[in-house]
């Protein structure tokens, strides 16, 4: 297997505080034509992954999302449609706006319903990235509702391969799930239905670093550890979740497909479909059940670890525990310098920032 290119030196990283890239993405985004509303939404989002230690859905995506309203892909004034299509159904056409301001207004309207009826989905299409889907799901779980969050991408982000397959057919089509814990943050699980996201082989490839054994594939269906067969032409494919039980990955990555395109009445091959289908659950659970959450949390960090040092965890520990630890946030020199050539073309000041050791 031929090794991955390393450069001499290897790329470098910088430390910012996150106020100060806050205010630089938002005003870039205003300066795109995002209302000021929008943009305080997408960079919160943005923000919180990069705190939370998931590089790959934060800051980084700050110039694609500049590049994809300059090109029209995004409609960054957009709001969404919503019709209610039944008794606890809601039909979403995001119009091409920012994911996070569709999916966030996706959950504001979910929540009387699931109040009102006990389950209710919506079912969004036309959105630009979604960002960290988690975000959706935690968002209902904190006033008190069980939350699910499924999402798709167009033929173009076709990036996985189906299980024994040669090219991609899919998108990383992730999973998140969210519900309350009683006395503690709700728990939250959010995961691609591949061995990974795009933006972690993308980090990947901009920290010139390898891919783990398995995860990706080149053109000719050959196992490799080299990031940059995935942007290449014609391009490599990620790996099914799962390894030799990835029918499994792929079986999930299924699922999502009905739950998005398919109820959105789509056709997973047609290339004229453009942006994001993301299909949001609300479930209004019964009295007690975040004290049974509670026990059900206080039952698995109870077992005993494999290794003293690496206590169980429940899903989202380790992002919260990141979150507490965050002072600077990191970004890779790649978007850093992007931010560079974005803030010198709109006359704005960048932030101060330390180099990561």
């Amino acid at each position: 297997m031929p090794a991955v290119p390393q450069p001499a030196s290897q790329p470098k990283a910088y430390r910012v505080a996150p106020d100060e890239i806050m205010a630089l993405g938002c005003a870039l985004l205003e300066r795109a034509g995002a209302p000021p509303k929008h943009a305080q939404i997408v960079m919160d989002h943005l923000v919180a992954s990069s705190a939370m230690g998931l590089h790959s859905h934060g800051v980084m995506r700050i110039p694609q999302y500049l590049a994809e309203v300059a090109s029209g892909i995004i409609a960054p004034a957009a709001e969404p449609a919503i019709v209610q299509s039944g008794a606890s159904r809601l039909r979403v056409d995001g119009g091409r706006g920012f994911g996070q301001v569709i999916g966030t207004r996706m959950v504001d309207a979910l929540i009387p319903l699931a109040r009102q009826t006990g389950i209710a989905m919506a079912n969004g299409r036309h959105l630009g990235h979604t960002g960290r889907i988690g975000a959706y799901p935690e968002a209902l779980a904190k006033i008190g509702l069980v939350g699910m969050a499924v999402c798709n991408g167009s033929p173009s982000g076709h990036w996985v391969a189906a299980f024994g397959g040669r090219d991609g057919r899919i998108s990383t089509n992730p999973i998140a799930v969210g519900w309350p814990v009683e006395g503690e943050a709700p728990v939250v699980a959010d995961f691609s239905t591949s061995c990974a996201p795009e933006g972690v082989i993308r980090v990947m490839r901009d920290r010139a670093v390898e891919a783990p054994e398995g995860f990706l594939r080149d053109a000719g269906g050959n196992p490799t550890r080299d990031p940059n067969v995935l942007y290449a032409t014609p391009k490599g494919a990620l790996q099914p979740l799962g390894g030799s039980l990835g029918y499994r990955g792929t079986a999930l990555a299924l699922l999502v497909e009905v739950l998005t395109t398919m109820l959105n009445g789509d056709a997973v091959d047609d290339r004229t479909r453009k942006g994001t289908d993301m299909t949001i659950l609300a479930i209004a659970p019964q009295v007690g059940f975040e004290h049974l959450t509670r026990g059900l949390s206080d039952h698995m960090r109870a077992s005993p670890p494999l290794d003293p040092a690496r206590p169980v965890q429940m899903p989202g520990d380790r992002e919260l525990k990141a979150v507490e630890a965050s002072r600077l946030l990191r970004v890779d020199e790649p978007t850093w310098d992007a931010l560079v050539k974005a803030a010198a073309r709109e006359g704005l000041k960048m932030p101060q920032a330390v180099p990561d050791t």
